[in-house]
């Protein structure tokens, strides 16, 4: 997990510099030439502008309150009773958290950050956004970008040990993310169908 968090960032950063540089090379060498795009190129910068757009619809939203994070969390998820949560905002985000015990070797967790503030955009923009398109593989362990909900959304498993996470946006402002030991990727997804967070 911590070198997909690691991808993670890495990527972030080469985005955040190439997003830098767009402005300036999108006029031409003399501000008169017209550059060709290929049709991948710019369905890329158009998904690019509507992520950055997103990021600033949240920055203007008012976060949850700690009670109201509380009560997104399912008694019951994948017919099992919640073990534990926790509730934090931690630097303005808001964070829910709970663990359900499948059965003596299965543990599923739920996460859900509230985006809201600039404090969850900020975390819409690291965790999420920086995610995007990310497509690696080896003999131990895949990641990559998969569709959910008509959205994309984000795998990665454990091919030794079927750990598994599963991280999607939802409900307009929050960050969803399913973790299950012992638990594959198509378990996670038809438990986040059925959280139906809105």
């Amino acid at each position: 997990m911590k070198r997909f968090l690691l991808l993670s960032l890495i990527f972030l950063i080469i985005a955040t510099a190439c997003n830098n540089n767009k402005k300036a090379d999108s006029s031409g060498v003399n501000g008169d030439s017209t550059t060709i795009e290929s049709p991948e190129a710019k369905k890329m910068q158009n998904a690019a502008e509507d992520m950055e757009k997103k990021k600033d619809e949240l920055s203007k939203l008012k976060p949850l309150t700690m009670d109201e994070l509380k009560a997104m969390l399912p008694e019951t998820l994948m017919g099992s009773a919640r073990k534990n949560f926790d509730v934090n905002n931690s630097m303005g985000a808001g964070l829910a958290t709970a663990e359900y015990d499948l059965s003596d070797s299965t543990i599923a967790s739920l996460s859900i950050y509230d985006c809201a503030g600039s404090a969850g955009a900020g975390i819409y923009s690291l965790q999420f956004l920086g995610m995007m398109n990310m497509q690696q593989e080896s003999d131990d362990e895949y990641t990559k970008t998969v569709e959910f909900n008509g959205a994309n959304a984000f795998e990665h498993c454990d091919k030794t040990t079927n750990d598994c996470t599963f991280t999607y946006f939802a409900g307009g402002r929050y960050l969803v993310t399913l973790e299950g030991r012992h638990e594959g990727a198509d378990a996670l997804k038809q438990a986040a169908r059925a959280l139906n967070i809105k």
